[in-house]
């Protein structure tokens, strides 16, 4: 059952030293730049929240609903956010290093420049995210739909994208060199590589012998 809560409440209950929150909703649009680490916000509604620069660090929101979020710069490193639904959300430069994405919604959702490094993002659903100039180094995106997402610019160092769908994917300026592409669904992919870039950038065929 969801229990509705202010984020005045919240806020005075954390300081008191309260942890769990979860299958709470929250009434109030801001949780704007505070410190909520190892806040449990599992199945919580936080939808359309603004929490932009507040840190969750080693946070658990498994299940939660933080879809057309503002959550600029907000920090998720090793948070829990398998099964969230990030949708449509603005996480412009958050970090989620080595964050669980596994099965998570973030369709549509701005990542640019955002910090992804070691994260599991297993088929997570990415479809017509923007991904520019995002650090995925290491990241785990097994199975992951990125059908239509950007990833223009962004580090895919050591990432493992096996069994994941690029249909229509936009990969300018990524080098895949060191990228596993193993099964990787290429159907009617949308590469495009007419500017030179610093890095090689390997063609299909080359990608699917790697």
């Amino acid at each position: 059952m969801l229990v509705e809560i202010r984020a005045d409440q919240l806020l005075e209950q954390y300081a008191a030293g309260v942890r769990n929150f979860s299958s709470m909703i929250l009434t109030g649009e801001s949780l704007y730049e505070l410190t909520l680490d190892g806040v449990n916000f599992e199945q919580a509604n936080l939808a359309q929240v603004n929490m932009s620069l507040t840190q969750c660090r080693e946070s658990h929101l498994r299940g939660a609903n933080l879809s057309q979020g503002l959550l600029w710069r907000t920090d998720f490193s090793r948070a829990n956010l398998e099964i969230a639904n990030l949708s449509q959300s603005k996480l412009v430069r958050a970090t989620l290093k080595h964050a669980n994405l596994q099965q998570a919604i973030l369709a549509k959702t701005d990542l640019r420049v955002a910090n992804l490094q070691q994260a599991n993002g297993s088929d997570a659903n990415l479809a017509g995210a923007d991904l520019r100039y995002a650090d995925l180094t290491g990241m785990t995106l097994v199975g992951a739909n990125l059908s239509g997402a950007d990833l223009t610019g962004a580090n895919l160092t050591g990432a493992d994208l096996s069994h994941a769908i690029l249909t229509g994917t936009i990969l300018k300026q990524v080098d895949l060199s060191q990228v596993t592409l193993k099964g990787a669904d290429w159907n009617h992919r949308q590469i495009d590589v007419s500017r030179p870039t610093p890095n090689p950038v390997l063609t299909v065929t080359e990608s699917a012998n790697l």
